[in-house]
Formats: C-alpha cells, structure tokens, sequence
C-alpha cells in the first residue's frame, strides 16, 4: 500500500475548505459525469468493486482523468474532518494540476 505524500493530503485539505472536494462514489460519479472533476483520489483500502466501477464510469463516458489510489480511508478521512470515505474528487484544476505533480514527483 502506497502511503499519500504530506503535502496531498495538504492540498486535499485546502480544497475542501475551499469547497472544490467531492467525497464519496456518488458524488464524484454524479460531478464526473457533469465534467467537473479533474482528478480523483481512492484510498487504497477501498473496495476493488468501487475501483472497477470509477473505471468502468469513466470509459463509458469517455472522461480522461487521472486516479491516484494511496494512503488509507482512516488517514484521508480523519485529516480532513470527514466521516470514513474512499473516494474523493477535486473540482479544481489548479488543485489537481499541483497534486498530480506531488504525485508524480
């Protein structure tokens, strides 16, 4: 299991107080299909069902988005103050664009 850089979990925090994080399935499945999300976060100990279903959403509609799978549902969810979630999506592009260079740094 891959653990989630400090400084994502910083940003992830930052773009909730900002109101540009979307937690849970639904949500970012609902905010994807709209286009609103640019970049999505699993935590590892999710689900592989919930995994395949982000996947399978994606290619259906035909959305190209980058999915980090890191860090655990305990850990996101407690360092951004929400109750036990897997899934997260960040709505702005900013935001993504930064995490995305975390991640692959």
């Amino acid at each position: 299991m891959t653990a989630l850089d400090p400084r994502i979990l910083n940003l992830m925090q930052f773009a909730r107080k900002a109101g540009k994080l979307v937690p849970g399935i639904d949500a970012c499945l609902r905010s994807m299909h709209q286009k609103h999300i640019n970049l999505i976060v699993i935590a590892a100990d999710t689900a592989e069902r919930t995994a395949k279903r982000i996947s399978f959403e994606m290619q259906n509609s035909g959305v190209k988005l980058l999915v980090i799978q890191a860090g655990t549902q305990a850990e996101i969810s407690s360092a951004l103050g929400l109750p036990l979630t897997g899934v997260f999506g960040i709505s702005d592009k900013n935001f993504a664009a930064k995490i995305s260079e975390y991640w692959q740094a």
